[in-house]
């Protein structure tokens, strides 16, 4: 089943969800436009400490783009792997950019890194993942790796292969989209002690404690919400707060304890966003990067949108 099957399932049923929580818009500015009749639909976006961001293009064009802090657009890499291609991206400390692959195919689906200068390898063990999405580091260096299939988050050690850290019905997906398998676990990040997944068709945030020695503790419901079905990426400020890219509903919203607060919706330009993430460079610290994808929509515009929210983001491992 391709991405843009889910993704339509995924429309028709933001359709029937009620009125989302209360707007508290920011300012909207559109970075990058791609060229969606030439297949440019962006899936995954990270920021390394430099300032530059990377953008995922799923098939056709499976490539990670990156854009400097002056605009500049070049391919980092041509995957070439076919099936869906890159979803999620991440950015470890030295830069390195990091894509979770989804090809319905073990010999190119999994987690690969890719080198500064382009060059990418595929992690051991990752194709075992049923369909690799979001993807967190914690401060050790792990990988963490959210199968949307699977209901699992994966870990894959620095220097070791990729094994099932937990796997939880709170992270399995119902399958009540009718697409012919679940879509759970979606978005991941790591913050304090924890890691925060999105589950797209429960419409919830689960957070789950990392122990002393590395292991899952028990998992638990953050919160549990209409505005949150059809969750994608998730990103979080340095107050905690998780900002959820909700592709279904077209909207970005705010969790913050109880209160959701939308940040952002169609009329400010999000177009299907799939995920966000926090700026890092000077004057853009309290921004969220996010992506259109937007290709259902009657006048498709899939971009790269840089939004204000008036926080900075957590610092990343």
């Amino acid at each position: 089943m391709s991405l843009r099957r889910i993704l339509v399932a995924l429309s028709v049923v933001a359709l029937a969800l009620p009125i989302g929580p209360v707007r508290a818009t920011g300012h909207v500015e559109v970075v990058v436009s791609f060229d969606a009749a030439a297949g440019e639909l962006p899936e995954g976006v990270a920021v390394d400490k430099r300032g530059n961001v990377f953008v995922s293009l799923i098939a056709p064009v499976s490539e990670i783009r990156k854009i400097t802090p002056s605009g500049a657009q070049s391919t980092l890499v041509d995957l070439d792997v076919g099936g869906n291609g890159p979803l999620g991206l991440a950015v470890d400390a030295p830069g390195n950019v990091y894509a979770g692959v989804a090809t319905f195919d073990p010999a190119t689906q999994g987690v690969y890194r890719v080198s500064r200068g382009g060059t990418a390898t595929r992690l051991p063990g990752s194709e075992a993942i049923a369909f690799a999405n979001g993807l967190a580091f914690d401060k050790r260096g792990n990988r963490f790796v959210a199968d949307s299939i699977g209901g699992a988050v994966w870990r894959i050690a620095r220097g070791g292969s990729a094994e099932i850290w937990l796997q939880d019905p709170l992270l399995a997906g119902t399958g009540e989209l009718g697409i012919g398998f679940p879509v759970g676990a979606n978005g991941i990040a790591y913050h304090r002690n924890a890691i925060i997944v999105s589950n797209t068709e429960l419409g919830t945030l689960v957070r789950i404690p990392v122990r002393p020695d590395g292991s899952a503790g028990a998992p638990s419901v953050m919160v549990e919400d209409p505005a949150l079905l059809g969750s994608d990426g998730i990103a979080l400020d340095v107050r905690g707060a998780v900002y959820v890219a909700v592709i279904a509903q077209s909207t970005i919203v705010r969790v913050d304890g109880g209160s959701i607060t939308t940040i952002a919706d169609a009329g400010d330009g999000i177009n299907q966003a799939s995920s966000i993430a926090f700026g890092t460079g000077r004057g853009d610290r309290k921004s969220l990067f996010a992506v259109n994808f937007g290709i259902f929509s009657p006048a498709p515009t899939p971009e790269l949108l840089k939004i204000a929210v008036g926080v900075p983001g957590a610092p990343l491992p």
